[in-house]
């Protein structure tokens, strides 16, 4: 079974001035596995991170709000996959439902499998958020503090209403605050290019949003701009040699 790209779950932060006091699940000195270039400079994603979001990512295809722990082996565990062997013995699923019970082997190369779509999937989506951050900057939109702040608590007194729901939520996903402040940033900066495509459409006429469109960098102008490293290129990578559509999970 292929993993399917699936949009993160929205954020909520209660507890919002913990942020200033939690990291982001990154590290300068760790080996950076892209780099995506914009006007105002180079972002990095660090070995540490994607495998901070692989967590994440892995946790809520699972389950988009969990409420228990999840299994542990859920993120295949390389190079041995002992971990995740357990898990799915220890699960209903089985490489075919009507052959025999799947051996270790089995067992260890479907982890890889996951494991490699798992990479693939969540590097693409880290890739694509920059992306979105980088296409509204080209059409001068910004996003403040306040409004990224603002944003993530709306969002979150709808999705996490009950006492301690965001702290559990944040348990057991992985995530920190500094986490769910950038999911919150992202989303933001979707809806102001909506936003403004919606304006510009009814103040001056869809031809002329479709040729400011034109003008703006696409998929893969911003592909051509991106640098993944050997090991790590997904389809938003200007290395990338396959025939899948720029940022699009491969």
């Amino acid at each position: 079974m292929s993993i399917r790209r699936r949009r993160l779950a929205a954020p909520w932060a209660a507890a919002i001035a913990i942020a200033a006091m939690t990291g982001c699940g990154t590290s300068a000195s760790d080996e950076d596995v892209a780099q995506v270039a914009s006007s105002s400079g180079v972002t990095s994603i660090s070995k540490s991170s994607l495998k901070h979001w692989m967590f994440v990512e892995a946790v809520l295809l699972h389950n988009e709000q969990p409420t228990t722990a999840v299994p542990k082996g859920l993120l295949p565990d390389p190079p041995e996959y002992t971990t995740c062997i357990a898990y799915l013995r220890a699960t209903p699923l089985k490489l075919n439902e009507n052959g025999p019970t799947p051996t270790t082997a089995q067992l260890k190369s479907r982890c890889g499998q996951r494991y490699n779509e798992l990479q693939v999937l969540t590097l693409n989506t880290l890739i694509g958020w920059y992306w979105t951050i980088n296409s509204g900057a080209a059409l001068g939109i910004t996003a403040s503090e306040a409004e990224v702040r603002s944003r993530l608590e709306e969002v979150g007194k709808r999705l996490f209403p009950g006492k301690g729901q965001f702290a559990s939520y944040l348990k057991l996903t992985g995530q920190t605050a500094p986490d769910m402040l950038f999911r919150s940033r992202v989303q933001l900066f979707e809806v102001k290019i909506q936003e403004k495509a919606v304006a510009i459409a009814k103040t001056q006429g869809k031809a002329v949003i479709i040729k400011l469109a034109e003008s703006l960098p696409g998929p893969k102008q911003w592909a051509a701009e991106t640098s993944c490293s050997k090991g790590y290129v997904v389809s938003a990578c200007k290395q990338y040699t396959g025939s899948e559509s720029p940022g699009l999970p491969n």
